[in-house]
């Protein structure tokens, strides 16, 4: 199917633009309220459902945990060894949380020499 067919494919069809009035927001309010709260409880719920279906990406059971202990606590602690995946669910963490809430300044700092 050439470029040309597409364009006319769509230029055919009648397609019913939707806009994002102020009103149509404030009628959703409730709803986009018990879903932010859901998926900060459960952070990898949302990553799952963000990825799309023909992602091949899949977290292991205890990057779960420590996704959901991250953002359910304001300070965590933990020793883990090598090649647990630290740098990557903290940047993870830090992803989600300026998704789920508004006007966070975080930041990441690492030992390193002078």
């Amino acid at each position: 199917m050439s470029l040309k067919d597409l364009l006319d494919l769509s230029e055919s069809r009648t397609l019913k633009k939707q806009g994002m009035s102020e009103e149509r927001l404030k009628a959703q309010l409730p709803h986009l309220r018990n879903l932010i709260a859901y998926y900060r409880e459960y952070p990898d719920l949302l990553v799952d459902f963000m990825k799309g279906p023909e992602s091949t990406f899949k977290f292991f059971f205890y990057q779960r945990i420590f996704l959901r202990i991250t953002m359910r606590h304001r300070y965590v602690y933990a020793t883990f060894p090598r090649a647990y995946s630290k740098s990557f669910l903290s940047m993870m963490i830090l992803m989600l949380r300026c998704i789920l809430y508004p006007n966070s300044h975080l930041f990441v700092t690492t030992g390193g020499e002078i």
